[in-house]
């Protein structure tokens, strides 16, 4: 079970974008496939543009996250939204992320 986290236990970890160390917040909702049965990504607040600025959650899924902590969930987004894939580490022999 060192594996599996209940969505209660994920909603109490703050999300930081490792791409530029901004803080999203707290997940919000969880996206499941019906069709698959398998989770599709996290959902967290955006950042605000101002004052009186409507906020807008942000999708983030699963292939973004780089690791889920025992308070943070790091993830790694450009400012477009898009997911930023890590080149392989010399000598890592597999796909390596930051934490390699």
């Amino acid at each position: 079970m060192d594996n599996e986290i209940s969505f209660c236990e994920l909603r109490k970890k703050e999300v930081v974008n490792a791409a530029d160390g901004s803080k999203l917040g707290h997940i919000v909702d969880l996206i499941i496939s019906v069709e698959s049965k398998a989770a599709l990504g996290i959902v967290a607040p955006a950042r605000r543009g101002g004052l009186f600025s409507k906020e807008q959650n942000i999708f983030i899924p699963l292939g973004c996250i780089v690791k889920i902590g025992s308070d943070v969930i790091l993830i790694n987004m450009d400012e477009d939204g898009k997911c930023i894939e890590e080149k392989p580490q010399e000598g890592c022999g597999n796909k390596c992320t930051l934490y390699c």
